[in-house]
């Protein structure tokens, strides 16, 4: 079981020239669950997502993980600090086996037997050996089971979407940052995919989730936080956010209709 991460923004702004995609935003989950961030497009939800991995720099502001700020960090120290990511274009290594796909997620963990490996001793055998039981594991909770040596490229989208958040996963983070990761997935892909996230929250990671789809951030989602031209709009349970005429207005009525 993973502790969850305690994650705090305190007045988070991003200016690309003079166009606010973020501005001021404060925020602060410590509970653990799904954090669904819902928002019209436009709103700034990519940009938190990418400020959050360390993809882009804050314009001011900060960012806490656990109490430590964490702001400006590179991607490869955000991960190491237990944050993941998944991508809304998907991004896998197609010519690449599933199983390598998500060991490939495993270095950092594996480069005390990384030359043992590469020399043959026994220290790196038995490295390469638990690292690949690892990974089967995490494939078959992942529901990949019996597919470890098939190229990536050759399964099916929803699959690949899979391949893609268990090499998230691999890296053990705290904080899984998924955007829209059911974009391009059939209804039933999309049930088979919240019932993933219940098994992953049930295993202590905090999710971030980013989607367009949201009647099903309402239905996985313990918190809702909505965006609206970068500025927070609303934030609660999903039941009163959806029932927030100002969310209703953002949205047009249409999207949170029963």
């Amino acid at each position: 079981m993973t502790d969850s991460a305690w994650l705090r923004l305190v007045g988070l702004t991003k200016r690309f020239g003079g166009v606010s995609a973020v501005d001021d935003l404060d925020l602060e989950h410590r509970a653990g669950g799904v954090l669904g961030l819902i928002g019209p497009n436009g709103a700034g939800k990519t940009t938190v997502f990418n400020m959050l991995s360390g993809a882009i720099l804050p314009t001011s502001g900060r960012i806490e993980l656990d109490g430590h700020d964490v702001t400006g960090l590179r991607p490869d120290q955000m991960n190491g600090r237990g944050v993941s990511r998944t991508f809304q274009n998907l991004e896998i290594f197609g010519s690449l086996s599933v199983i390598d796909n998500v060991l490939v997620a495993r270095e950092r963990y594996v480069r005390g037997g990384a030359l043992g490996a590469m020399l043959g001793l026994p220290s790196g055998r038995r490295a390469a050996r638990e690292q690949e039981a690892f990974a089967r594991e995490l494939l078959a909770r992942n529901g990949l089971v019996g597919l470890a040596d098939e190229p990536a490229a050759s399964l099916p989208y929803g699959l690949q979407r899979r391949v893609e958040v268990a090499r998230a996963l691999a890296s053990q983070p705290r904080l899984l940052l998924l955007d829209e990761p059911l974009a391009g997935l059939s209804r039933a892909e999309s049930t088979s995919f919240a019932t993933l996230m219940d098994q992953v929250t049930d295993e202590g990671v905090t999710v971030l989730l980013v989607e367009h789809d949201v009647t099903t951030v309402m239905s996985v989602s313990d918190r809702v936080v909505v965006l609206d031209h970068g500025s927070l709009l609303a934030d609660g349970p999903p039941d009163a956010v959806a029932a927030d005429p100002r969310v209703r207005a953002a949205y047009l009525g249409e999207e949170l209709d029963a």
